[in-house]
């Protein structure tokens, strides 16, 4: 079965790591929805970095997620 796929959008996800009321490190990931398609990933590691300065966590890890419809030609 031939499908097509058409890219909608791309998603940051940072997660960051913070300590908890008892004093355990907790990781919590943030999402940045509805980026632009064509956003080079460059420019979105330029973007994660500009958030990551903004906040009081510490950030383990930024991320990429595409999305994407699928459907049957």
């Amino acid at each position: 079965m031939a499908v097509t796929v058409k890219q909608l959008s791309k998603d940051l996800i940072l997660t960051f790591e913070r300590i908890n009321e008892q004093g355990k490190p907790v990781s919590e990931a943030r999402r940045v929805r509805n980026l632009k398609v064509d956003a080079l990933p460059e420019d979105l590691h330029e973007v994660a970095m500009k958030i990551v300065a903004l906040s009081e966590q510490s950030c383990e890890d930024i991320g990429i997620q595409d999305v994407s419809t699928i459907s049957a030609l």
